[in-house]
């Protein structure tokens, strides 16, 4: 038994350490492999040594329960045991949440659709497509990462919505075919079949054209996150650029060919697609009469919130990634609150070209730890030769050591004397091991600082930086630590935000422009379109991260894409109406823009706001998430989807009302798509 007042009595926690060498190179002979395996196959020979640790570590773990007893709690825990353990619970519950959000799409779009062939053909194309994602990354060796746990459904609720614009334009030209040429059909089977080829062949081509200029800018967006130092943002950008492509080709090829095999449903043709306005439609229309009352409220919205953007804070704490459920995980939390220093530790690695243990180099490690001291915010700092300079005062054997290698330094026997001590001594290890390895031919200088933000500490690394560089020393100096890995990742975060809304914004700005130019042939109206169908683009942009900011949410690994997204979902539907709307137009010129609205509204509009519901019931789950970005994320995409279907229903055609010569009815579509309008049927004046 342990006496009470011993102090082994009072400890509730002890933890005994060893020290595995993970290094690939180090395995090869252990596990068989050829000289250049771990070369070869750095990924694979990882994984193999990662799987071989966490079983050690669960064996370790077995081994001390049975020694100690069923009532003992007893954990092993290592980083490959934490990693593997943490990447397979998320990977589970990806999985689940992925499941819901199938089940949840298919009751949406069963809603809209009204018949499982194109609920079912709409979901398959989406799935195949992120199937073909993961093959085409796996093929790149693109590294996953917690900023990727959100792909699956992101790319799902996207895709989806890419369908049902494909299936709902479909449709909408078979009951225009119909009721124009008095075909006796009641449903959709009723067509003969070539009609309903053409139909599907017109539709496919019809909204190729808005998704293309969507998906464009998309991956535009999503790739310029390779502008930003962080590789999990390079490789989040990648794999969403590649899954965007593969979801819009599929939506273009695969599905309007599966439909045009499968035969469809008996399903009636008023409820299968609406082309005549109602109230609402109309009530949409009569906005364009009071485009003053419609501006001054985007305006009186867009100036609070625009400030509130100043107040939106970036938050990157890796403890939000990690499921404290999982038990290695929970214990691992539990070891860092209570040996963590606080604060952390900041290091000056100093790699000499000259022997530490000589005049030159104790000289060298005096002048650099004088640099740290003499920086502004620096505290508690140390090195090896200050950490036994301080033990000398109660060392005799190091303060004569000491005292040899100062009263004459030229003598290299005195620096040999230290330099064994330091290196191979039991009690000199136990003072010197924190700054210097066994080789003794590098060391570090330990220190802290007390900067409060992100801000402030890769500030101060700057200013380090310099005045390590303008120390004079020969060798190679670097800076490391976890503050400022920390703060590093959110500049990154940062930055990648502000670069990826930028970039998006700009060239959907220039894609619109050049692309209204070139369809209407008239520069002054193409730039004024383009203009006008980005500034509720914009809108919406200062909208979300204004409410972010008010609702005190933080940009982190998830949301920092959420300004790419905004914009892409945005154009997408800003492209969708605009298109159609000068496709009414041009149907009916003698009409007025409430009309043109008003059936623009009643069947694009329509189309959106079902892909808006479906996109939004796909990001509902990650409510479920329990990782708190992943959270975070689905709440504030929810908020930007609504936004986005918002701002194109009501602001954006409230500005294309406004357009100069909007009253008078001038055609502006160009000759080719105006010929192509007639050659697929659509209403037209003339006839």
């Amino acid at each position: 038994m342990i006496p009470e007042d011993d102090r082994w009595s009072r400890i509730d926690v002890v933890t005994i350490s060893m020290f595995i060498d993970n290094e690939p190179g180090a395995w090869g002979e252990v596990e068989g492999w050829e000289s250049t395996y771990h070369l070869d196959e750095p990924l694979v020979a990882r994984a193999i040594i990662d799987k071989e640790i966490q079983n050690w570590t669960i064996d370790l773990e077995n081994d001390g329960i049975a020694i100690a007893g069923e009532d003992a709690e007893i954990s092993g825990i290592s980083f490959a045991r934490f990693e593997l353990d943490q990447n397979s619970a998320i990977g589970a519950q990806i999985g689940q949440l992925l499941g819901m959000s199938v089940i949840l799409l298919s009751l949406i779009l069963l809603t809209q659709f009204r018949t499982g062939r194109d609920t079912a053909l709409v979901l398959f194309t989406t799935i195949l497509g992120i199937l073909g994602t993961y093959g085409i990354s796996g093929i790149l060796k693109l590294t996953f990462n917690a900023a990727m746990n959100s792909i699956p459904i992101l790319l799902l609720a996207i895709g989806v919505d890419y369908g049902i614009h494909v299936v709902a334009r479909y449709r909408e030209v078979l009951r225009e075919e119909g009721e124009r040429n008095s075909q006796d059909c009641e449903t959709l089977r009723d067509f003969p079949k070539e009609i309903r080829v053409q139909a599907i062949r017109s539709g496919a081509i019809l909204t190729s054209g808005a998704l293309l200029i969507a998906i464009f800018t998309d991956m535009v967006g999503f790739l310029s996150f390779r502008f930003s130092d962080q590789k999990f943002l390079v490789d989040f950008g990648t794999v969403i650029a590649i899954g965007l492509f593969m979801i819009y080709f599929l939506s273009i090829t695969m599905l309007p060919a599966l439909l045009r095999l499968i035969p469809p449903a008996k399903l009636n043709l008023r409820k299968a697609a609406n082309v005549e306005p109602g109230r609402i439609g109309y009530w949409f229309g009569s906005l364009t009469k009071r485009p003053a009352a419609v501006l001054l409220a985007a305006l009186a919205l867009s100036i609070p919130m625009g400030y509130a953007v100043t107040t939106l804070e970036v938050g990157f704490d890796t403890r939000d990634q990690l499921d404290d459920s999982i038990p290695v995980v929970e214990d691992f939390l539990v070891l860092f609150d209570r040996y963590d220093a606080a604060p952390a530790p900041i290091y000056v690695r100093y790699d000499s070209s000259i022997a530490l243990f000589s005049s030159e180099g104790w000289s060298s490690i005096s002048t650099l730890e004088s640099t740290v001291n003499s920086t502004p915010d620096a505290a508690d700092v140390s090195s090896i030769r200050s950490t036994l300079e301080s033990a000398a005062t109660n060392d005799p054997s190091i303060a004569i050591l000491l005292s040899s290698v100062q009263s004459d330094p030229a003598v290299e026997s005195h620096w040999t004397n230290l330099s064994t001590w330091a290196l191979t001594n039991e009690t000199g290890r136990e003072l010197t091991s924190r700054y210097m390895p066994d080789s003794g031919d590098e060391t570090v200088i330990q220190f802290s600082t007390a900067t409060l933000d992100w801000s402030d500490t890769v500030a101060f690394e700057a200013s380090l930086v310099e005045n390590l560089n303008n120390a004079g020393v020969e060798g190679e100096i670097g800076v490391a630590g976890r503050p400022l890995v920390l703060a590093q990742v959110t500049e990154g975060v940062a930055s990648a935000a502000v670069i990826s809304t930028v970039v998006v914004a700009g060239v959907i700005l220039l894609m619109l422009i050049g692309l209204q130019t070139a369809e209407k042939r008239d520069l002054k109206r193409g730039s004024i379109t383009g203009v006008f169908m980005w500034i509720p683009l914009g809108a919406v942009v200062i909208w979300v991260y204004g409410l972010m900011g008010l609702l005190g949410y933080e940009l982190n690994a998830q949301t920092v894409t959420i300004g790419a997204l905004t914009l892409g979902l945005g154009v997408d539907y800003a492209v969708h109406y605009a298109h159609r709307y000068e496709e009414e137009r041009e149907a009916n010129p003698n009409g007025s823009p409430e009309e043109w609205v008003a059936r623009t509204t009643v069947t694009t509009g329509r189309a959106m706001a079902g892909a808006a519901i479906t996109t939004a019931g796909g990001f509902a789950v990650l409510n479920l998430s329990a990782l708190v970005p992943l959270r975070l994320f689905g709440q504030v995409f929810l908020v930007a989807i609504t936004l986005a279907l918002i701002s194109s229903l009501i602001l954006l055609p409230v500005l294309l009302s406004m357009r100069p010569g909007e009253e008078q009815g001038k055609p502006y579509l160009n000759a080719p798509i105006q010929q192509y309008i007639h050659e697929i049927n659509l209403p037209d004046e003339s006839e």
